[in-house]
């Protein structure tokens, strides 16, 4: 089984998002969360379940991205059986600003 590890700035991608649910509804803020943590958990089991991320190919890494709710990537990095869970982004905003995310620059 394949370790799958939350960075803090993932985790604030989630808390953000729930907050964001929470001012509308706490039921679907949780709901929201929980798919977003059941899609991760996929992972344990089927680490490359997920589509090569061509926006970071450039560098030479394994990042795949899973689709969570139509609206949501859910980005990783997936080598030596560690699943590393990099950014939970929301894919209506402009994607010009995932290429220059510096993120996955500092990943050693």
């Amino acid at each position: 089984m394949v370790q799958v590890i939350w960075t803090p700035l993932a985790q604030e991608d989630v808390e953000d998002i729930f907050n964001y649910y929470n001012s509308i509804s706490n039921r679907v803020a949780q709901a929201v969360a929980e798919e977003i943590f059941d899609a991760a958990n996929h992972l344990e089991t089927m680490p490359e379940m997920g589509t090569i991320e061509p926006t970071f190919a450039h560098l030479h890494r394994n990042y795949r991205y899973l689709v969570v709710l139509r609206r949501y990537k859910l980005i990783y990095l997936y080598e030596n059986q560690v699943s590393s869970i990099l950014m939970v982004w929301d894919c209506r905003q402009n994607p010009e600003l995932l290429k220059h995310n510096d993120r996955f620059s500092s990943i050693p």
